[in-house]
């Protein structure tokens, strides 16, 4: 009698033990075969011929894991208030979210997935620094919606943005667009001759993104993408209508309105234009909508040394000519693509004039802290200084140090990546007290104490 053609599973003729695969005619029992399918057409007969003694492993996978979409879960929205919420201070409309969770999620489940979902009014605020500007603070429920959305946005543009475009994106930042500009700039020029660079800005650009144009970038791309039918309701209805649409809760005086130029205030944006500032939502938009830009920089341009962070970005060359050219072809595609203009302050000049680039004044030869920054850390210790130093003895409470030791390490951090060991001597010695305050562990045992006084050595 002719054995049996096993596949290779190590199981004997005649085996009684389940998964054993064969294609033999002669089997005597179709437990022996079981598994015996032919994966080539779906045929499930445990004696079918055309499997030739092969078997290839499968895993059983449930229909959500297999790749049908199930719609927003509540467990995606659960992860995204998580996010929400991570690193903030909370604010009253946040408190009465969370009040009552479970039904906020709930709800957001059943409006997104009915597609009656909309953003509700914000909360429009001024932020004094680095300049005046409306800050458009959403709806709690709003900003759980954002952190749920942008990441899905995020895998279909991350693979496309170009690496040189530093504006909230993982693994960027604004130290690491300084360093790939210090980076360009030692490429083009050693020591201090020759080089030139071209430092441009786009005017008003969070109220000059045309809205209905930054949709048809989306809507090619999630369809391309066959991006879920929820996901793109959203975008949608955060496009559609002005953020101003149902009104916004103003939590400014006159004066501090007034400090806001008119042409920066999003009531006087141009129809179908504006993004409101401070939501994650209008980060991610605009870099996708300044994606095109950075396309044509790299492609159609050739620009291998190009930097970009939100709308303020350098191209270095060693030829001022051509510097002077890719102007004027960037001003046209802007024009004519993105509906925006540039600054009127266009700056072509030598690389030895230094490049000054989000905090920073990049040389070929080093690096110094913009004058600006200096002056508001000055300003902020002299502050500090007057309600809590007279003559050689502070007196403040631990939350008072606590606040002056995070305000100086900031400054030291963003000081820590130029040049800068003479500057932050040169501030300790201004304010002598400065050490003796941050350097003093006292405050983090005597927490129960009101105030702490501590005498600066001579």
């Amino acid at each position: 009698m002719t054995t049996p053609r096993y596949a290779d599973t190590g199981c004997a003729a005649g085996s009684q033990v389940r998964g054993c695969a064969s294609s033999s005619p002669d089997a005597s029992s179709p437990a022996d075969y079981a598994w015996n399918v032919n994966f080539n057409n779906g045929n499930s007969d445990y004696n079918h011929r055309n499997n030739n003694a092969f078997v290839r492993a499968v895993r059983s996978v449930s229909p959500a894991s297999a790749g049908e979409y199930q719609g927003v879960t509540f467990r995606a929205l659960f992860d995204a208030w998580q996010c929400a919420r991570r690193k903030k201070v909370p604010s009253r409309n946040q408190l009465g979210f969370e009040a009552n969770w479970i039904d906020g999620l709930l709800d957001l489940v059943d409006r997104i997935g009915a597609g009656t979902w909309r953003p509700k009014p914000t909360t429009c605020f001024i932020a004094k620094r680095p300049k005046a500007r409306e800050i458009h603070a959403p709806d709690f429920g709003d900003r759980v919606v954002h952190h749920w959305l942008v990441p899905q946005l995020e895998a279909i543009y991350e693979p496309r943005f170009i690496a040189d475009s530093f504006a909230n994106r993982k693994g960027k930042g604004t130290h690491g667009a300084v360093d790939r500009l210090r980076g360009f700039v030692r490429q083009v020029q050693s020591g201090q001759s020759g080089g030139w660079y071209l430092q441009l800005d786009i005017h008003n650009f969070f109220n000059s993104i045309h809205r209905p144009t930054l949709y048809a970038m989306l809507k090619r791309s999630m369809v391309r993408a066959g991006t879920p039918l929820e996901t793109q309701r959203i975008a949608h209805a955060l496009l559609a209508t002005s953020p101003l649409q149902g009104g916004a809760v103003t939590c400014s005086t006159p004066a501090e309105r007034a400090l806001v130029p008119l042409h920066k205030r999003m009531e006087n944006a141009a129809p179908g234009c504006g993004l409101p500032i401070g939501n994650l939502s209008s980060q991610f938009f605009a870099n996708v909508y300044l994606d095109a830009l950075d396309q044509f920089a790299k492609h159609t341009l050739k620009a291998k040394r190009y930097v970009r962070y939100v709308d303020d970005f350098v191209l270095v060359h060693r030829d001022r000519a051509q510097l002077q050219t890719w102007l004027m072809q960037i001003e046209q595609f802007l024009r004519d693509k993105l509906r925006l203009a540039l600054k009127p302050d266009i700056r072509i000049r030598p690389l030895r004039a230094g490049i000054d680039f989000l905090g920073y004044v990049i040389y070929p030869t080093h690096t110094r802290v913009r004058r600006r920054v200096v002056k508001h850390a000055c300003a902020a210790l002299a502050a500090w200084s007057a309600g809590h130093v007279r003559g050689a003895v502070i007196r403040a409470t631990p939350a008072a140090l606590r606040g002056l030791r995070s305000i100086w390490r900031s400054y030291q951090g963003h000081m820590a990546h130029a040049n800068s060991v003479r500057l932050r001597a040169s501030i300790e010695r201004r304010f002598p007290w400065l050490a003796c305050a941050v350097r003093s562990r006292k405050f983090a045992w005597q927490l129960d104490v009101r105030v702490i006084t501590l005498r600066v050595a001579a």
